[in-house]
């Protein structure tokens, strides 16, 4: 039931109401008061009569001030409907139909809500009278400008077929824009009606404020598409890979984070992983009210690349999305030269037995992402450096004339460099060989030796923990680990051509990264094993060594990329070379688009903007390097988006203020209503309030 004006801006009249009492004022004469003995009886009869006199000069003002009342009323057209039916008759409507087509709306009204939307909208449709025009505006649609208001029901109700549920939340300040776009053109009438299940996902971050323009004046009718039974209410927040990196023959860790809703325990749900369309693992498990449950996976990949696999749930009357995309770049063993300048008769006693045993902690070829070779620096001579990802120096006396033009050619190449310093480095072949030669390898010369009573070693005091290298001591166990290193021995140097990674209590590097140059350099200023520090003691060491190994390769350990949500940017970057060049791209439901890289600093970067489905998106990369870069990406709905909860009423009405919104629910659409014209029944009031002010004026 709602009571309304086709047209409100005439209630503006309604300030006329005062004119026929400022008339009355204005005219009220100020006598002089003389008072005579000799007509005191006279006044007194007179005052008798003024009273009636009194009290019909006020019917007189308020049959005045009535009549001007009901005419802007009257103008201003009012309509008293019950139900939720449209107007029949009267002057031509301009409706804009805002349908509610996000994820939620595929599991609410007993699993039938966005069925339950169409036929609103279509009864709607159907309801129009020639002259009437309505537009049909999804609230998911990357492009709304195409869409315009219609006289013809039968492309309108094309028009609504072909909306298609989406994958993503309600973008109701955009949908709104849009109606009250379509609705700047001139109407008698004009109206918004909006079909959703009023998930509370859509609503929570809505302000009146996003909207680009609003008209109060324009009622807001909203249909309530409701879930009469709390079904279970269950979905996949996340998946996540545990462990380093992910390679060839590896056992390869998932966990996946499943989370009830609803206020009833699930039980025997059923959670699948698939990888590359094979089934590989699937587990029965229970979820408590309002709970979380992770749930483990373990299996390997035996090639390397691109993988896609997703975690499935599977109820019946399970409400809530079901799957979770995500895709694996498996790499295949990480090549490293380990050239240990100490080589002692004591395995334990040698330069390279912690950093080799980080590497490989088990020693086996099948146990760890990587491969280290441990050669002593006479076999440098022999060995062919491509054949490694990384080469590590630990303590070498010297760098030979015949082996600098080799590494200088495997880091023109690409590859990565990390330089262990300790008692048996010559500074000066260093500092001749690797800084004052051109190009230059490390970005300042070493300078004196800096050594301490082991108790009175330095600590870690200073990390960059936004650095690739050192992006695993977000952990905090491992950051106060490696923050509680002591370092007792270490050559001074500055970063005049590089940036510090690691520093010292007093301020010195120990961790330095050479700017600049194809290859990669990093150089520790301190030893690898205990001689210097008792960091190989430490937990932070096997992390320390494996992430720095690992961004020297180029960062190919192998990792899980759990995709973007829907409606989020996707960007890629790569070297600037591929500027100007195209990025070919087949979503999930086949259709193709490019982009095209555009300069970005120091980088060829590309936006992609229309992640609107959920699944597996393909790329076309560029010809050349480009094509080591993954080859597909996930995408993934909001899981926020599967809760079935609802904002209230009125803190919806609240949130809409001061457009004037109305909530209906479903049925009463079915059942129709009424809308009742006030106009005869105040034009003949009108006649009556202005004979009986005729009547009266002349009379008294």
């Amino acid at each position: 039931m709602s009571f309304f004006f086709l047209h409100p801006l005439y209630l503006y009249a309604l300030a006329a109401t005062s004119l026929p009492l400022l008339i009355h004022l204005l005219n009220r004469r100020k006598l002089k008061r003389i008072r005579f003995p000799a007509v005191r009886f006279i006044l007194l009869s007179q005052r008798r009569i003024s009273r009636t006199y009194r009290l019909r000069q006020w019917i007189l003002l308020a049959l005045r001030t009535g009549a001007v009342f009901l005419l802007a009323l009257l103008l201003a057209h009012p309509i008293f409907q019950t139900g939720a039916g449209l107007f029949a008759g009267g002057a031509p409507l301009s409706l804009v139909i805002i349908l509610d087509s996000s994820l939620s709306m595929k599991w609410s009204g007993q699993g039938e809500g966005f069925k339950q939307a169409k036929e609103a909208a279509r009864l709607l449709i159907s309801s129009l009278n020639d002259g009437d025009r309505a537009a049909v505006v999804p609230t998911n649609a990357p492009d709304r400008g195409s869409i315009r208001l219609k006289g013809e029901r039968e492309i309108l109700l094309r028009d609504l077929e072909g909306i298609q549920l989406s994958a993503g939340i309600a973008d109701f300040p955009a949908a709104l824009g849009a109606a009250y776009e379509l609705l700047k053109e001139p109407a008698a009438q004009k109206e918004i009606w909006l079909m959703t299940d009023m998930a509370l996902t859509g609503w929570e971050n809505f302000s009146i404020g996003a909207l680009a323009q609003h008209d109060p004046l324009i009622p807001l009718k909203i249909i309530k598409i409701a879930t009469k039974e709390e079904p279970s209410n269950a979905t996949i927040k996340e998946v996540k890979m545990r462990g380093h990196g992910a390679g060839v023959g590896l056992p390869i860790q998932l966990e996946a984070s499943v989370v009830n809703f609803s206020d009833q325990e699930i039980k025997d749900l059923l959670v699948q992983l698939n990888i590359d369309e094979r089934g590989r693992e699937q587990k029965l498990i229970s979820i408590p009210p309002k709970g979380e449950r992770e749930v483990g996976f373990v299996f390997n990949l035996t090639q390397a690349g691109d993988h896609q696999g997703y975690v499935m749930l599977k109820k019946d009357g399970l409400a809530g999305n079901p799957i979770s995309y995500f895709t694996l770049r498996a790499e295949d063993k990480l090549k490293v030269l380990v050239v240990d300048g100490d080589p002692q008769t004591s395995l334990v006693q040698s330069e390279t037995f912690f950093l080799s045993r980080a590497l490989n902690p088990a020693g086996e070829r099948d146990s760890s992402l990587f491969l280290p070779t441990v050669i002593i620096p006479e076999g440098l001579s022999s060995v062919s450096l491509d054949s490694y990802q990384a080469l590590i120096l630990c303590n070498v006396p010297v760098i030979s004339d015949a082996f600098l033009p080799r590494l200088r050619e495997y880091l023109r190449k690409g590859g990565g460099l990390l330089l262990f310093f300790g008692d048996r480095i010559q500074v000066d072949n260093y500092n001749a060989k690797l800084f004052h030669s051109s190009p230059p390898i490390l970005p300042a010369p070493i300078r004196e030796k800096k050594s301490f009573p082991e108790p009175a070693g330095e600590k870690i005091e200073a990390m960059d923990a936004s650095h690739p290298a050192l992006q695993a001591f977000a952990d905090q166990m491992l950051k106060e680990s490696l923050k509680a290193t002591k370092v007792h021995g270490y050559f001074r140097t500055d970063t005049a051509g590089g940036s510090t990674l690691l520093s010292l209590a007093g301020g010195a590097p120990l961790l330095v990264e050479k700017k600049g140059g194809p290859g990669r350099v990093l150089f520790f200023t301190s030893s690898a094993d205990r001689d210097w520090s008792d960091l190989p003691l430490k937990t932070a060491y096997l992390p320390l060594i494996q992430s720095l190994v690992s961004y020297l390769s180029g960062g190919k350990e192998g990792a899980m990329d759990p995709g973007v949500t829907v409606g989020s940017p996707k960007v890629f970057s790569f070297p600037p070379l591929y500027v100007g060049k195209g990025l070919r791209i087949v979503k999930p439901d086949r259709k193709e688009r490019e982009i095209t890289f555009v300069p970005n600093r120091e980088k060829a970067s590309a936006t992609f903007q229309e992640n609107d489905l959920a699944g597996i998106y393909r790329l076309s990369l560029p010809e050349g390097e480009a094509q080591t870069a993954p080859q597909i990406y996930p995408v993934n709905s909001p899981f926020l988006e599967s809760r079935l909860e609802s904002i209230g009423e009125r803190e919806l009405g609240a949130k809409l203020a001061p457009i004037r919104a109305e909530i209906l629910p479903f049925e009463s659409l079915e059942k129709g209503g009424t809308r009742t014209d006030l106009s005869l029944p105040l034009l003949l009031l009108l006649i009556v309030t202005l004979a009986s002010e005729g009547w009266l004026a002349q009379r008294f």
